[in-house]
């Protein structure tokens, strides 16, 4: 298949494992691409911004992302054409990590890494376009309502957000799934009305 032929979220997700299992081999590529807002304030690394989203921790976190990056991207792009599923995508990366960088800004030690944040981003742009849909988790044995899994995702990183006890970055869940809800409201607003109505 032709690479001109590909959709934007097949791209997208070649570039995503592509350059993570580069970096697995090339660990500066890995120390210089993840989010450090030390060093983006003081050093004006303002590229980590982007590139934090394609490199991953380990194989576990990558293939996590991958997957649940798989199961929306395409149902994403259908609904928006390939330039909004482009903007909702990078536009969460971004925004997630926005909040992060202020925060952190004067603390070297932090940083964080991974496409989780736009991954939930996507996952909220769908929900507007898709709330009859269930999703599936792992560690449950039937699916959950759509919204209702939204409200659920909402309360657990804000929570996770307010009170770190972990090294999982709950702000940059919770921030980047606000901005895919807002950018795709601001690419197509005629898909807020139609979800309330949907919903209730």
């Amino acid at each position: 298949m032709a690479f001109d032929t590909l959709s934007a979220s097949t791209i997208v997700l070649i570039l995503l494992v592509g350059i993570s299992a580069l970096a697995f081999l090339w660990t500066d590529l890995w120390s210089a691409w993840m989010l450090h807002p030390y060093g983006i304030m003081e050093r004006n690394r303002w590229h980590q911004l982007v590139t934090y989203g394609f490199v991953h921790g380990s194989v576990g976190h990558l293939l996590f992302n991958a997957v649940s990056y798989f199961s929306i991207a395409p149902a994403v792009e259908a609904a928006l054409g390939q330039g909004g599923f482009l903007f909702v995508y990078f536009g969460s990366l971004i925004l997630g990590a926005l909040p992060s960088v202020i925060s952190h800004r004067g603390d070297p030690g932090y940083r964080a890494l991974g496409a989780s944040g736009a991954v939930a981003g996507l996952f909220f742009s769908g929900m507007l376009f898709y709330p009859e849909h269930r999703i599936y988790l792992f560690f449950l044995p039937v699916g959950l309502p759509y919204p209702l899994f939204g409200v659920l995702f909402l309360a657990g990183s804000w929570y996770g957000a307010r009170h770190q006890r972990d090294n999982i970055g709950h702000d940059v869940h919770l921030y980047g799934a606000l901005a895919g809800l807002a950018l795709t409201a601001v690419l197509r607003p005629d898909a807020v009305p139609a979800f309330i109505h949907e919903v209730f």
